[in-house]
Formats: structure tokens, C-alpha cells, sequence
């Protein structure tokens, strides 16, 4: 399945570890946002070295062009991603290294907006679209999953040992990295992903 010159990395995407992580609610109250139509505004925010700023604006189009059919396949078809201005969530491209989250605003114990800050660089490192791509489908996961038993700060506490395109809710998640060619990840949300989004009966 994986070449022997590929070897298994360990990439802690997004909210994995961050404090924003250990202090994230709930999951929303459906239908509030539905992951079955789910609209996203992808914008390009104002950080990042002159170097990464030039690359935000490319980042962004292949992000977008990549998107909709991405979360039609993560859902196993059960779902539809489009992109609009007035979107449900706003998810920005933020070109410095640092922890992605998802964070939800709210007034009166009421969730009024969502934001998903998608950092584009890892230390020195600068993000290739497939990790930018799996980075926004996990983050975006986040409105629904995972809370309750079985998890620990909005991830599955039973993380795979191995590489397995199923399951998107892991901290780290584990992808397959050959070099010279961007990593593989998990692309496909689990039964258990898809029942907390409310795409099938638990």
C-alpha cells in the first residue's frame, strides 16, 4: 500500500493541540448549520511574510476549486459544500505558522458565527493545498464532532497507530509522506464522524 521508500509522519493538523482546542464548546445546535448544505466565505487574511502573502492569493483559488467536491467525497456523497461571501462559516487563510481552530462567537449563550483559521505555514515550513485541504475539512468537522465518551478535547481519544483514509477526527492525524510528493490523508469522515454530523443514525 505504501511504497518502502514512504514512511509514516505524524502531522497534528489544526486545533489538535492548541488552547483554543481545550477550551472549545459544545457542538452546535442543529439545524443552526447543517453539514448536509453546508456554505463556507473563503477569504485570505492579512498575516504572513512577504513570501507567503504572494502565495495566499493561489492558495485561496486551489482551496476553493478543491473544496465542494472534497467534502461531497469526505461525506460519502451525503453532503454539499458551497462557496459564497455570505457563507455559513467564514474560514481564513492566515499565511503564519501556529494552531488552526475553529472558534464559535457567541452573544447570550447563543452561537451568532463561526470562524476557522486555516494557518498556511508549520514552523518554517509552508503548506502544500493537500494539507491546507484536510486542515479545513477537520476543522470544519469540529462544528459537530466530537464531544462526549470516547473523545478528548473535540477529537477521538482512540487515535490509530496507522494510516487509514477513514477518519478525519484524529489529534494528530496520521498521514503517509513519500518524498517529493505531498503527504496522503485521511479523507473520508468515519460512520461515527458522519452520525455526529448528522448524516446517518448513529
Amino acid at each position: 500500500m505504501v511504497k518502502a521508500a514512504a514512511f509514516a509522519l505524524m502531522l497534528i493538523f489544526s486545533s489538535s493541540c492548541g488552547v483554543i482546542a481545550s477550551l472549545r464548546p459544545g457542538p452546535t445546535i442543529v439545524p443552526l448549520i447543517s453539514a448536509t448544505f453546508l456554505s463556507v466565505h473563503l477569504f485570505i487574511g492579512e498575516n504572513g511574510d512577504a513570501q507567503e502573502k504572494a502565495r495566499l492569493p493561489e492558495l485561496r483559488d486551489s482551496l476553493a476549486g478543491a473544496l465542494p467536491t472534497a467534502w461531497a467525497t469526505a461525506t460519502g456523497g451525503r453532503g454539499k459544500l458551497a462557496l459564497r461571501t455570505d457563507g455559513d462559516i467564514d474560514v481564513e487563510l492566515d499565511g503564519t505558522g501556529g494552531t488552526s481552530a475553529l472558534t464559535q462567537h457567541k452573544l447570550g449563550g447563543r452561537v451568532v458565527s463561526r470562524t476557522i483559521a486555516v494557518h498556511t505555514m508549520e514552523g518554517s515550513r509552508r503548506l502544500s493545498v493537500a494539507e491546507l485541504l484536510v486542515t479545513t475539512l477537520h476543522e470544519l468537522g469540529h462544528i459537530w464532532c466530537c464531544y462526549g465518551p470516547g473523545t478528548t478535547d473535540g477529537h477521538w481519544s482512540d487515535t490509530p497507530t496507522g494510516f487509514s483514509s477513514v477518519g478525519l477526527m484524529y489529534s494528530p492525524m496520521t498521514c503517509t509522506v513519500t518524498p517529493g510528493i505531498d503527504p496522503v490523508c485521511p479523507s473520508v469522515f468515519s460512520d461515527r464522524e458522519l452520525a455526529e454530523m448528522h448524516l446517518t443514525s448513529p
